[in-house]
């Protein structure tokens, strides 16, 4: 028995009070039945004490089944700074990193828990003093889970789990102490999981504020689609913006448009801060790979950064874990080629299984800023508005209409009404519009970049197809066409308004 125990026994005379008793109730308990001291006796028995957490280099976990784990300390900076005085100090601190693993994420909290959740310890009873085969059996004793304390300051620790009791605790033995005694659970979680419990399951970091580096283009391609979502940094949205709040990139494939800004972000930055709900195999061989179908997978994404590195993430096969006996769940097979290790991705975990390029467009066909044109010509029914603009902004911004002076305000709204141009469906085949345009839009901008040449023709079924630069892209609903038509023969009436609805 543990020296210490004995030392609790004999103070509190407990040896000397309950003399063949104690023996009689060895004898007639039943294997795997916990026996405890007095209600009037601290049922408290201190296995082992470590002076701190800290003082703990290296815990090693060896699994009932599985191959055996170990966490080695490290002692790093870690700066803070006071929220009151903003001073910042530097202090040392003991971090935990699962070895041979040190390439991967992390869970650091949890993989910290592994040292300091069990550095003291009580047992909150005596099971059997003297123990025999069929008692280690029936307690899980013959098969345990065996965990190591290498420390500075004390000498090793050893321990064994065994089973749960009937009372939810656990029974543990101690090496070099013949007892077996039970522990509560908190005791022994850190211990009851395998490695990949402690490896990560965020695959990527965030992208930090301060972090400049731009995505250059991210192509996608997935099995269920026809085409491929190709996607491309445009250094003109980042320096024209007008509002901050334009996509930086834009589609150049399947077709060349503009992007909606927030759904195309999953796309555009869905690498960064990359989360996954499982953690399949880590370090995994050439023919893991192939196995879990990243030969030949259903989606790759690659990503070209700034920063001249090229990333490539695969969803491969899909398989199923059981959650608990009423919960399953299907996952994909998911691997980033920067972070060697298989995670399981569950549909919840991603858009970019089935993200389509409709989906992201800005159903948007101009954006440029009104005080950047410098030719803005509308053409329609035998009507012609050819507008000529000079400026940089609402105070110095003058505009001529066929050659002569017209209202800047005037000619603003009629172009606000072309910002609304609805491009409802997204179309991806190739179109040849029949008869002559309905009306034609062509806008210069005064940097002679970013022009563009708009052209509506009748669809049927009370639609019209946007032609963008000679190809078909959009359709829209006629009704917009027709409205654009009567806003553009009012314009000389400035007691008329403009329509802005259709």
């Amino acid at each position: 028995m543990n020296k210490q125990v004995k030392g609790l026994l004999a103070g509190c005379g407990v040896l000397a009070v309950l003399g063949g008793g104690l023996a009689a109730l060895k004898l007639t308990e039943k294997p795997g039945e916990e026996s405890s001291l007095p209600e009037n006796e601290d049922p408290h028995i201190m296995l082992w004490d470590i002076p701190s957490s800290d003082d703990i280099s290296r815990v090693e976990v060896i699994p009932q089944e599985g191959a055996s784990y170990a966490a080695n300390r490290r002692i790093e900076k870690q700066e803070t700074t006071d929220y009151e005085t903003g001073e910042k100090t530097e202090t040392e601190v003991c971090n935990y990193y699962l070895e041979g693993l040190e390439d991967l994420p992390m869970d650091a909290a949890s993989v910290r828990i592994l040292a300091t959740r069990s550095y003291q310890v009580d047992a909150s009873s005596l099971v059997s003093e003297h123990p025999t085969d069929a008692e280690l059996k029936s307690f899980g004793l013959d098969k345990p889970i065996t965990v190591k304390f290498t420390s500075d300051t004390a000498d090793p620790v050893e321990f064994s789990i065994g089973n749960r009791t009937a009372k939810g605790e656990y029974y543990l033995r101690l090496k070099g102490d013949e007892a077996v005694y039970t522990v509560t659970y908190s005791t022994v979680d850190p211990y009851l999981h395998d490695q990949n419990y402690y490896v990560g399951r965020k695959v990527t970091e965030d992208q930090s504020e301060d972090d400049k580096t731009t995505v250059n283009s991210v192509r996608l391609e997935r099995k269920d689609l026809d085409y491929d979502i190709y996607l491309v940094y445009d250094k003109y949205y980042e320096e024209n913006s007008s509002n901050g709040m334009a996509a930086l990139h834009v589609m150049e494939e399947p077709v060349h448009c503009l992007l909606n800004v927030d759904r195309s972000a999953s796309v555009t930055h869905g690498l960064y801060g990359l989360n996954s709900s499982d953690v399949v195999c880590v370090h995994p061989t050439a023919e893991q790979l192939s196995s879990y179908g990243f030969d030949d997978p259903f989606l790759k994404v690659t990503w070209e950064t700034s920063d001249g590195k090229t990333t490539v993430f695969r969803l491969g096969n899909t398989y199923e874990k059981k959650l608990s006996d009423d919960d399953t769940q299907t996952y994909y097979y998911g691997y980033v080629d920067s972070v060697s290790c298989v995670y399981g991705f569950s549909p919840d975990d991603l858009t970019l299984d089935n993200v389509t390029a409709p989906e992201i467009t800005a159903k948007t066909v101009v954006d440029n800023y009104v005080f950047d044109i410098a030719s803005l010509v509308y053409k329609a029914d035998g009507v012609t508005l050819d507008f000529k603009g000079t400026g940089s902004d609402k105070e110095n911004y003058t505009v001529k209409l066929n050659g002569a002076d017209t209202e800047t305000e005037r000619f603003r709204l009629l172009y606000t009404y072309l910002l609304k141009t609805a491009a409802e469906d997204l179309i991806l085949e190739e179109v040849t519009p029949e008869g002559d345009p309905l009306a034609t839009v062509e806008l210069e901008q005064q940097d002679g970049k970013h022009g563009t040449k708009i052209a509506f023709y009748d669809a049927g079924g009370r639609k019209a197809y946007i032609a963008v630069n000679g190809r078909i892209l959009y359709r829209c609903r006629l009704s917009y066409v027709t409205t654009l038509i009567e806003n553009m023969k009012i314009y000389g009436d400035s007691e008329q308004e403009f329509k802005m609805s259709w």
